[in-house]
């Protein structure tokens, strides 16, 4: 058994073991969906005085479940060899960097120096192909882009030839086969956060046309087909756990480090929502929650009504309000925010774990398949949340 299927395994069974703590969603339920398994948990939750997601309130939490204190250790082993594979050209111009947003620009950076040289490279899900010009500026050697628009295809062509770069650019789309022959014929295939199955569908292709080498740093693992969860590597496939679009979504879900205004207007949309749901609930005499349609923010600075009747008016059911008042529930969803807040400050400790959990995956997959795999953090957390790389060399 190697280092990753011990590791998936032990995290495998403590997510399992836990499911009810992180796998439910958020909104179907008016209370509690953990209450009689985790009474003492659930009762902390109930205390109006918590201060959620600080280190009193998780020590509180660690102390009625010492199990759940092993979230804090999973992946903490898994960091790349600190010295990065290459050493960066000292001031890299300006016109290098020209039209890249600066945090971007250092993202790219970090992943570049942290992928090993090679002697051609195929550019996944390339865009205008940021990634592949800092590599073909730093190593000088050939850079296949692949991107399926092809404006940005050929803005990046533009670029690469006005900096006199190897760089070329395929219009193509990846999920339907159209990157293998470029795989076939490069020695790296590199991708920074290319999301869900664009992904997948690298190492899968790249596994299939025996690319050498890959360098890729996942993203969006929910954006998928797929309903469920499938498995790539043989360990994953048996285990017990069954994840939706909902779970993988929770695996890159961040705490919300938006500004205070931003903060506060989504506190208020959910708020609204939350309390137009208690109110369909009990108009539509049916306890199930009926998912309302993305609103303009402007909406948001009008009366809890007008969002009622604005929402209302989306799912056909006018004819229940001139019965069914909308007075009182606000306050509903002022309360129901409140415990879905401290709800997810439980579910969040689920999050690095079950991200953990899908690197996992992928780097058994690749070592089924006769590649030699490292994974680890590419740069801090605070230049990206998705930090995680994945190198393999077959």
């Amino acid at each position: 058994m190697t280092s990753f299927q011990q590791r998936f395994q032990s995290l495998d069974t403590w997510l399992k073991t836990h499911t009810q703590l992180w796998q439910f969603d958020t909104f179907a339920r008016l209370d509690n969906p953990w209450k009689n398994t985790y009474p003492e948990l659930s009762a902390l939750l109930e205390q109006d005085s918590l201060e959620k997601e600080n280190e009193s309130f998780y020590a509180e939490v660690f102390r009625l479940c010492p199990d759940l204190q092993a979230a804090l250790n999973f992946s903490k082993s898994d960091l790349l060899d600190k010295s990065p594979q290459r050493t960066l050209t000292n001031n890299v111009p300006n016109y290098v960097s020209a039209g890249i947003k600066g945090r971007k620009w250092s993202q790219i950076q970090a992943f570049v120096a942290h992928t090993p040289k090679a002697n051609s490279y195929v550019e996944w899900c390339a865009g205008k192909g940021h990634l592949g010009k800092l590599l073909a500026f730093q190593d000088n050697k050939p850079i296949h882009s692949l991107e399926w628009q092809k404006t940005l295809c050929e803005a990046g062509e533009q670029e690469a030839k006005r900096l006199k770069l190897p760089q070329t650019f395929t219009h193509a789309d990846v999920l339907k086969g159209e990157g293998r022959p470029a795989l076939a014929n490069a020695h790296s295939a590199v991708a920074l956060h290319a999301c869900g199955d664009l992904h997948r569908e690298l190492i899968e292709q790249a596994v299939d046309a025996n690319t050498a080498m890959l360098c890729i740093s996942p993203c969006c693992y929910h954006l998928t087909q797929a309903s469920y969860y499938q498995p790539l590597s043989q360990t994953a496939q048996q285990s017990a756990l069954t994840l939706r679009q909902a779970d993988l979504k929770l695996a890159v879900k961040e705490v919300a480090t938006a500004g205070a205004r931003e903060q506060r207007l989504k506190q208020l949309e959910l708020t609204y929502r939350l309390g137009f749901d208690a109110w369909q609930r009990h108009a539509r005499q049916q306890d199930d929650y009926l998912p309302v349609p993305s609103i303009q923010k402007a909406l948001l600075n009008q009366s809890f009504d007008a969002f009622c009747h604005w929402a209302a008016e989306q799912k056909g059911l006018t004819d229940l309000t001139s019965k069914i008042s909308f007075e009182n529930f606000e306050s509903v969803g002022e309360a129901r925010y409140q415990q879905i807040q401290k709800l997810e400050a439980i579910s969040q400790l689920f999050r690095p774990a079950l991200e953990y959990w899908l690197v996992l995956d992928r780097a058994m997959y690749l070592e089924e398949n006769g590649y030699q795999v490292e994974i680890g953090k590419f740069c801090e957390k605070s230049l990206t949340p998705r930090n995680w790389m994945i190198r393999a060399e077959r």
